[in-house]
């Protein structure tokens, strides 16, 4: 690769912060502490909303500069807008219904939207090398990508869902300079969606890195109740509701197992009446349990069907436990075929078939583990992913733009009347 300029990299996001729990922006928020470490990199700044709940998209942050770890945060109010248009088109999509390439807009319209943070990028957007966009699904990565393409780079976080098929989608994937995806079978997808021809000349598998732990963290072999392990949003678009019903399916064909369903994670079980005595849902747990819980369970258990790359899985291995994950997620199944680090299922009786063979063999959990471990090692340390994002923004051009103007470098030089 020839020698990368000093970078300039802005990132628009819907919500940003150390306690967004958002798989997207946990991504993004990652590359960036990272790139902003990197002597490649000159400049690093993110450009998002005063909203942290993506349900409510209320703003609860200030408007303002501020800096974390070294990444100038610009936040921006979000703007008013119509829910009753909004849940109509959703329900739509949900429903199967055909929308409208106007309903299309007009939902986009009602998302998550923010007039000062459209302005800044097209005042400010020259002044960079690349702007990343992520996720996709999101109008501030729509309005905001379109307002100067020839810098924008998607991370689309692309999932076989309804959205992904809108009309207006598959004009942003054909306007953007460049499309990063979290795995390779992502990049498949979006292939497939909006045709290989548009897609392959712009488009890298980049991904996430990982900082490896000491390989001698394992404690699976401690005398403990043995447990399946479940970390994430509790809710049913992560498919925990197949996950339950599938486990208690194995405690029915095996009654006498010791075996628990330990469940880890934001919100609650309430689409779940009654849930048995070998299911314990623990809550949000400080990010020392979670690490000790990782280590200590039997298998990490993965069910959603709709992931681009799953972190989960990442750190699972990392301290070396096997993981189980739905067949029907392209993403994650090629994971697991790919590092040897799990197996996988699509019914009920092979979840149960899978969860009793890796429960009677605590040198096949070792040796998945191991495996997973390498994989991560190999593919997402953070070397390979540094080195895979370089690479793409020279493969789309954007490092042959003018040379960005000089803006201030630390938020104690910006005044109120930058922002």
């Amino acid at each position: 690769m020839s020698d990368v300029p000093a970078l300039s990299i802005a990132a628009v996001v819907p919500r940003f912060g150390s306690s967004v729990g958002g798989g997207a922006e946990t991504l993004v928020r990652q590359l960036l502490l990272k790139l902003v470490q990197s002597p490649r990199v000159e400049r690093i700044e993110v450009w998002t909303t005063c909203a942290m709940d993506h349900r409510t998209w209320a703003n609860e942050l200030d408007e303002g500069v501020s800096e974390d770890s070294g990444i100038l945060v610009r936040r921006f109010a979000v703007d008013d807008r119509d829910l009753d248009v909004f849940v109509k088109t959703e329900l739509g999509m949900r429903e199967g219904r055909p929308i409208s390439y106007r309903e299309q807009l007009d939902w986009l319209a009602n998302s998550v939207n923010s007039k000062k943070l459209y302005a800044h990028i097209a005042q400010s957007s020259s002044s960079f090398h690349a702007i990343l966009f992520a996720p996709y699904l999101f109008a501030t990565s729509f309005w905001g990508a379109l307002i100067d393409p020839r810098r924008s780079v998607l991370i689309p976080c692309l999932h076989d869902e309804a959205y992904a098929y809108l009309e207006v989608f598959h004009y942003l994937f054909n306007e953007a300079a460049g499309i990063l995806c979290n795995a390779p079978a992502e990049l498949r997808l979006a292939e497939k969606i909006y045709s290989s021809k548009l897609v392959r000349p712009k488009s890298a598998v980049v991904g996430m890195g990982f900082e490896m732990p000491d390989s001698s963290s394992r404690e699976s072999g401690k005398d403990t109740r043995p447990f399946i392990l479940y970390s994430g949003r509790k809710e049913t678009g992560k498919n925990l509701d197949t996950l339950l019903v599938y486990f208690a399916g194995y405690k029915r064909r095996y009654p006498d197992s010791d075996l628990q369903l330990l469940l880890i994670g934001s919100g609650t079980i309430d689409f779940v009446e009654e849930l048995p005595e070998s299911v314990v849902d623990l809550g949000f747990v400080s990010e020392e349990e979670k690490e000790r819980l990782m280590r200590e369970a039997m298998v990490l258990c993965q069910p959603s069907v709709n992931e681009s790359f799953s972190i989960v899985l990442m750190e699972a291995w990392l301290r070396e436990t096997p993981v189980l994950v739905h067949a029907d997620c392209a993403v994650t199944r090629e994971h697991v075929v790919r590092s040897g680090g799990g197996l996988y299922f699509a019914s009920e009786e092979e979840f149960v078939a899978v969860v009793e063979e890796l429960s009677q063999s605590r040198e096949l959990q070792r040796q998945m583990g191991a495996s997973g471990r390498a994989y991560v090692g190999e593919e997402y340390s953070w070397d390979a992913v540094c080195s895979r994002f370089f690479s793409a923004l020279e493969h789309f051009g954007l490092l042959d733009v003018a040379s960005p103007s000089v803006l201030p470098q630390s938020a104690g030089e910006v005044s109120e009347k930058n922002v």
